[in-house]
Parts: C-alpha cells; sequence; structure tokens
C-alpha cells in the first residue's frame, strides 16, 4: 500500500473513531451519572499522562518546554483557553444535547479561523471562503431551528455551549504552531491535557462524587481515553503528513457522520433531514476552505 492510500486510511479511521469517542462519553455520563466536568478531568489526565509517555518512549525532550517562562505562560494559555476548555465545552454540549450535535457545532471552528484571519489581514475572504462561512451558518441555522426561526430544536445552553466549544476549538487548532514547531507536538498536547485535568483537582479533592462503576462502563472509559485519545490523535497527525492538511480536513468530515450515526444505531437519537441537510452544510464549509487551502497551495509552488 503506497503512503497516500496509508495517510488516507490513518486520517479516516482516526475520524471515525473520534467520532466514536463523542457517542461513547456520552454513553458514560448517561449511564454512570457523571457529570460533564468529573468526566473531562478524568479523560485529560490520563490522555495527558498516555501522551507524554508515548513522546518520552519516541525521544523527545518533554521537560524543555517547561524550562523557559515565556513558553511556559504560552503552554499555561494553552492549556486554559486550548485543552481544558475544548474539551470541557465539548462534553458539556453532549451533556445538554447529544455527541452528533455536539461533533457538528464544534465543526463550526474552520469557518471561525478564516474570518478571524481574514478580519485581523482587514482582507475580503475569497469566493470559496465566503460561500464556506454562509454555509456553516445556514447549516448552524437549520441544525438549532430546523427552518424555524422563532423555536429552537436544542436547548439555548447546548447552542451556547456548542458555540463555545467550535470558537476554543479554532484556538486549539491556531495558537500552539510556534509552540509545537519548537517542541513536538506530542509534548504539547500531552503537558496541556495533565495540566488542564490537574486544574480541575481542586473542585473534586475532599469532595464526595456519586457515579456508578462497572465493568461495561470501565470498557467505555479505557476506549475513550486509550482509543479515542490517544491512538486516535497519533493515527491522525501520521495520516495527516502523509497526504497534507487541506486532505485531512475534508477526510475528517467522516468524524460527525459517524458520530451521526453511531449516535443513531447505539443510542436511539434521532435525526431530522433539516438536521441532516445542516450537517451536510457545515461539512461542505470545511470541505470549501480545504479546497480553498489546497488551491492556494498549488498557486505558490513555482511552474
Amino acid at each position: 500500500m503506497g503512503s497516500t492510500k496509508k495517510g488516507i486510511m490513518y486520517v479516516l479511521l482516526a475520524a471515525v473513531l473520534w467520532g466514536s469517542s463523542g457517542v461513547c462519553a456520552q454513553f458514560i455520563m448517561q449511564e454512570s451519572q457523571i457529570s460533564a466536568p468529573f468526566l473531562t478531568m478524568i479523560r485529560l489526565l490520563f490522555s495527558g499522562f498516555i501522551l507524554l509517555t508515548l513522546s518520552f518512549i519516541h525521544g523527545d525532550k518533554i521537560f524543555s518546554i517547561l524550562k523557559t517562562p515565556k513558553d511556559a505562560v504560552s503552554l499555561l494559555l494553552f492549556t486554559i483557553v486550548g485543552a481544558l476548555t475544548v474539551q470541557l465545552t465539548f462534553l458539556v454540549t453532549i451533556e445538554k444535547s447529544n455527541a452528533a450535535t455536539a461533533t457538528i457545532l464544534q465543526f463550526l471552528s474552520p469557518s471561525i479561523i478564516v474570518a478571524w484571519f481574514a478580519a485581523v489581514r482587514k482582507t475580503w475572504p475569497g469566493g470559496l471562503v465566503f460561500l464556506a462561512i454562509f454555509t456553516s451558518l445556514a447549516g448552524t441555522f437549520l441544525l438549532v431551528t430546523h427552518g424555524n426561526p422563532t423555536s429552537l430544536s436544542i436547548s439555548p445552553a447546548a447552542l451556547i455551549w456548542g458555540i463555545v466549544s467550535a470558537f476554543s476549538a479554532a484556538f486549539y487548532t491556531t495558537y500552539p504552531s510556534t509552540l509545537i514547531a519548537r517542541f513536538g507536538t506530542l509534548p504539547v498536547v500531552g503537558w496541556s491535557m495533565l495540566l488542564g485535568g490537574a486544574m480541575l483537582l481542586p473542585f473534586y479533592a475532599g469532595n464526595e462524587t456519586h457515579f456508578v462503576v462497572n465493568g461495561g462502563l470501565l470498557l467505555a472509559f479505557f476506549y475513550l481515553v486509550v482509543i479515542g485519545t490517544a491512538l486516535t490523535f497519533s493515527m491522525y497527525l501520521k495520516g495527516a503528513q502523509m497526504i497534507g492538511g487541506p486532505k485531512a480536513s475534508i477526510l475528517s468530515c467522516a468524524e460527525p457522520l459517524s458520530s451521526a450515526l453511531l449516535s443513531l444505531l447505539l443510542l436511539g437519537i434521532t435525526f431530522t433531514l433539516p438536521d441532516w441537510l445542516g450537517t451536510l452544510l457545515i461539512l461542505s464549509s470545511v470541505v470549501l476552505i480545504a479546497m480553498d487551502s489546497r488551491r492556494k497551495g498549488h498557486a505558490k509552488q513555482p511552474g
């Protein structure tokens, strides 16, 4: 199998597993009565530890990022606004609605990123990007109103948390590029997760937290942390390196689709026609942005 086909397979499998991890998180919260913040804390602590361990085994100097105050402050900002916020808001959105809706709303982040850079650079977005922003807004409108602007098909809390999740995902995607270039992806993301989980510990230390634990839930938690976070993250990175960012972005659209289908099959959550149309419009915005990035990349290449 060629490297391109392998890359496509890695990214597609990672996207499907990511989608399934949201469904898994919803199952855990429903069956165990664990709150979204508590699950966020446990997930971040375990995932951060696993990623840092993998990074150390890989030969990375995982403590280098903590030695310089400027880098440590940048990591702290990324931890609070990025890793902690994106995980917490995503799981709270699931808690207030469902995994599929939370995943789809988070996919507004590419449109937020391109709109933000256009505003900062004071440049009008190109045709494809402008169309992407429009389709993402239209998709969100359909998803949350079912076409009726006088009523919401999801709770206001779910909508607000979902939008915050999209903004935090946009920050999470764009902010750490300098840190990653200097220290590597695994150390940066691993530390941000571990520290983010540690920041939630004081809220639960010494407090009794009641929840149900059984073999099925432990297996689901193992899947969420090991398969749905650490393994999936590594697979996506490897695949994206093989096929490039734009292609990886398009293939990652399998994540919300897998989340919606698994929610339907495993959790009995039904999607109406406006839900599916809204989903497809939001996903089309990701494809349009990836196409625009790919076109610009080709334009920069020497003839």
